[in-house]
């Protein structure tokens, strides 16, 4: 029985790396988010190691170091806005998918429908949307509007019917393009989606042709109870925290019997926990460069971005005392507060420890083979489908992935060798959607 092979995504967010003291390093660019040049020269590596896809993390706020002293310490404090960055970067790639998120808590769904319609359309069918709902944080630059969790995501649920029925607003042969009859299209395969909701009234049609994959891939990140009921609806890329093994066998199987419940094909639900990591060609090497960045990032950092984890500031407390409890949040990721608290609490970490862990973005240092081995449990052990993975550093590790790891998990059979379409759909293995109107 031939081995089921990895879904790999590559996450971005700090392009200098993921730990805020990737950018002190030497060989890393001195305004990493902001050196189009290195971002492509990025893309291009995962392309050439045949990732799935290229992630492209955003927040509509400043970033989680809200304090300007501790937030000039990062390279956070400027990025691209992801669909001007992303567009660039199809003209620059042929086969990789192009992730990125955009909120359903701040933003109108014509608008969203029509920019990923378009992206879809300028990377020749390798768009996905990330779909997610905005806490707290965000409010103040949107007139301080704060929705509660449970009515972000029935907005986010409502919000994503009416982006995919505005993609379908067009059928897929209704334009002729006849110069002879002076007919452009069938104005019969043009449809008004005339939607009315509890959030939204949106006559429609989108005023663009339907996307090269029907829809856009669709992921999403929730894990919170909303979360999951809103993903196995609608995702079909699920972004988890990177538990345990035993806990992400147990999610996973949760996952794929939700979707089954929902109706769907549980293998049309790809779950793909994070994998933050410093990579090495042998151990000693790895843990040298996360010991080296470590080093170079003030400590003040992982207090100071665990209040936008956890909803809670740390400060007064101890640091070498334990994590205290803390009340559960309403206006911010609970489950972003769930994963760290835990982490917590089962191993008993102090306020350093868990201020440490923050600031790595649960980085940890790997081998080369330890990561293919580690690919391999999860994936034969019904743990994953594949992987989001980061790299903490800009020294190399997406690199020796792509010239090290990957090959690996080739010759074991876990990993395809080539992309097998020119869409994200087809790489991934996922069918068209069919239009609701036809």
């Amino acid at each position: 029985m031939a081995k089921r092979e990895a879904v790999l995504s590559v996450i971005v967010d700090a392009w200098g790396g993921m730990h805020p003291g990737a950018w002190r390093d030497p060989n890393a660019p001195a305004d990493p988010a902001m050196d189009l040049e290195r971002i492509k020269g990025m893309v291009q590596t995962a392309e050439r190691g045949k990732f799935h896809c290229f992630f492209l993390a955003d927040s509509l706020a400043q970033a989680m170091e809200k304090d300007p002293a501790v937030l000039a310490l990062t390279s956070n404090a400027a990025r691209y806005e992801p669909f001007t960055l992303l567009s660039a970067l199809a003209m620059v790639t042929d086969r990789i998918g192009l992730a990125l998120t955009a909120s359903t808590t701040y933003s109108e769904p014509f608008n969203i429908a029509r920019m990923f319609a378009s992206l879809d359309h300028l990377s020749g069918g390798r768009a996905a949307w990330n779909v997610v709902t905005s806490t707290g944080e965000a409010a103040p630059n949107f007139n301080n509007h704060v929705l509660e969790r449970e009515e972000r995501y029935e907005r986010a649920s409502e919000f994503y019917d009416v982006v995919s029925g505005l993609w379908d607003s067009l059928e897929d042969d209704a334009f002729r393009r006849d110069k002879d009859s002076g007919l452009f299209f069938e104005p019969g395969k043009l449809h008004s989606l005339n939607h009315v909701g509890k959030y939204f009234s949106v006559e429609g049609p989108l005023n663009i042709s339907r996307p090269p994959q029907g829809h856009p891939v669709i992921a999403q990140a929730g894990s919170s109870t909303s979360g999951l009921a809103f993903a196995v609806r609608v995702a079909e890329l699920l972004f988890t925290y990177g538990l345990e093994l035993d806990a992400a066998k147990e999610l996973y199987a949760k996952v794929k019997g939700m979707a089954a419940d929902e109706g769907r094909n549980p293998d049309d639900v790809k779950v793909l926990p994070s994998l933050g990591i410093v990579v090495g060609s042998t151990q000693a090497e790895a843990d040298a460069k996360l010991a080296r960045i470590d080093a170079l990032a003030d400590p003040r950092i992982g207090i100071e971005r665990l209040k936008g984890l956890i909803d809670y500031d740390l400060t007064p407390h101890d640091l070498d005392g334990p994590v205290p409890d803390v009340p559960e949040t309403e206006s911010w990721s609970k489950t972003m507060q769930d994963y760290y608290l835990g982490m917590a609490r089962e191993q008993n970490l102090t306020v350093r420890e868990l201020a440490l862990v923050a600031m790595r973005f649960d980085a940890v240092a790997m081998s080369a083979d330890r990561v293919a081995d580690h690919i391999e449990e999860h994936v034969t052990g019904n743990a994953a489908d594949g992987f989001n993975v980061s790299f903490a550093d800009a020294n190399g590790s997406l690199e020796i992935f792509v010239d090290e790891v990957v090959p690996k998990l080739q010759a074991r059979g876990l990993f395809h060798k080539d992309y097998r379409g020119a869409t994200l759909r087809e790489n991934l293995g996922l069918s068209r959607p069919q239009n609701r109107f036809v």
